[in-house]
């Protein structure tokens, strides 16, 4: 096992998603840090770490809320300078194009090269945004972030009636679930939910679309869905979309007066440009430890990153970011000391679906789990302030800890 060069090693965070900030806490095992505290770990701390991103977090787990307006884009996004300062991290304002010799550098947009003695890559996803034609053009998504998912609900609120699609595709070419599935089951509830609010719900038409649902599918999500009076068009992937609609393959044209919708996701770009190991979905391929093979000392770990053999139900969401991001920075404190890496991550689907008026915790792992020791049920409206905590919780840790 190559040990790192003596001296202060050189960490580089790549992205400042749930992933690089989970890997942070996790790496640098203390949960919180005074001012000042920052200049003392540089002092004594054989690692000198420095993330590029853009210095912005985005909490986008709550980002359906802007639908019935619980949430706004002031309380999903956090300014996490101050949370690097206290921790003696250097801030560069930049996002990572390239990885250049075996790991060892990254180059940035600005063409700026980056040295490093450990890489993490935590750069997040990339929707594909053509495999169907006209969704940069019409549709809208709560996974691009606040400023869309308020056009969306600017959009929706200047409408006393009309036809709505919800939907989303998978990219399932790796054998798990690379897309984004909750949230859009969320949005269609809670869009339910806002229309009824207002007295128009009557005069909606609300349509969850997905290929990657098998018509007649049952279970509890179906259940919810079907109970909202929400229309079900299990199986249908639209051709392309189009102004005021989608087309079908056959060519028939279907109304829509507006289009919520996520699309399959892979890795990052510059990843198979950067000869990093890539797979067939296009995620940088990683281990169960979180190591890129064939490359010392390089990790990755949530949407940007594949599994090894993983079960077809796993998801990209933040609580399994969180778990990879963990081992990977346990097996990254080995490395560095010349170990081997030895904490595998656990596969784990865990979600709490909110429809303001019910909710249900969705939940699933390899190894039988259950949630917080089954402490909560796994339906009911106590489940939403279950959901608020934690988000309050791990937005709090970020803005003051």
């Amino acid at each position: 096992m190559e040990k790192a060069p003596i001296g202060q090693a050189r960490v580089t965070v790549a992205g400042n998603g749930f992933a690089s900030l989970f890997f942070l806490m996790y790496f640098l095992e203390s949960p919180a840090f005074c001012a000042g505290a920052g200049r003392l770990r540089r002092l004594w701390s054989p690692i000198d770490i420095t993330l590029i991103g853009t210095g912005e977090f985005v909490y986008f787990p709550a980002i359906p809320e802007f639908l019935t307006g619980k949430r706004t884009r002031r309380d999903v996004t956090v300014d996490i300078r101050p949370f690097l300062k206290r921790r003696g991290i250097h801030f560069v304002d930049d996002q990572i194009t390239g990885v250049e010799n075996a790991g060892r550098a990254v180059r940035t947009a600005t063409g700026a090269v980056y040295p490093n003695d450990a890489l993490f890559l935590g750069t997040g996803p990339t929707f594909r945004k053509d495999a169907i034609a006209g969704t940069r053009e019409f549709t809208y998504s709560p996974c691009y972030g606040p400023a869309d998912m308020e056009r969306f609900v600017d959009r929706i609120t200047g409408l006393s009636e009309g036809v709505i699609y919800v939907g989303f595709t998978i990219n399932r070419e790796d054998g798990f679930v690379a897309g984004r599935t909750g949230p859009m089951f969320e949005c269609a509830c809670l869009l339910d939910f806002a229309l009824r609010r207002r007295g128009v719900r009557e005069n909606f038409e609300i349509h969850l679309f997905s290929p990657d649902r098998t018509p007649g599918e049952k279970g509890a999500i179906t259940d919810r869905l079907v109970e909202r009076g929400i229309i079900l068009d299990d199986g249908y992937g639209p051709a392309a979309f189009v102004e005021g609609g989608m087309t079908d393959p056959d060519g028939r044209f279907r109304r829509a007066d507006a289009i919520l919708y996520s699309p399959p996701m892979t890795g990052p770009a510059f990843a198979s440009s950067s000869g990093l190991p890539v797979t067939k979905g296009g995620h940088i391929a990683v281990d169960r430890y979180g190591q890129v093979p064939g490359l010392a000392r390089v990790f990755a770990a949530g949407d940007c990153a594949g599994h090894e053999t993983p079960p077809p139900w796993v998801p990209h969401q933040a609580h399994m970011a969180q778990l990879r991001a963990q081992a990977a920075a346990a097996n990254m404190r080995a490395v560095l000391r010349g170990q081997p890496a030895s904490q595998r991550y656990r596969h784990e689907l865990s979600c709490i679906l909110d429809m303001e008026d019910d909710a249900l915790w969705m939940h699933r792992s390899e190894d039988g789990r259950p949630p917080f020791r089954n402490l909560f049920p796994r339906r009911g409206p106590r489940l939403i302030a279950v959901k608020s905590t934690l988000e309050k919780a791990f937005l709090f840790y970020l803005r003051h800890l």
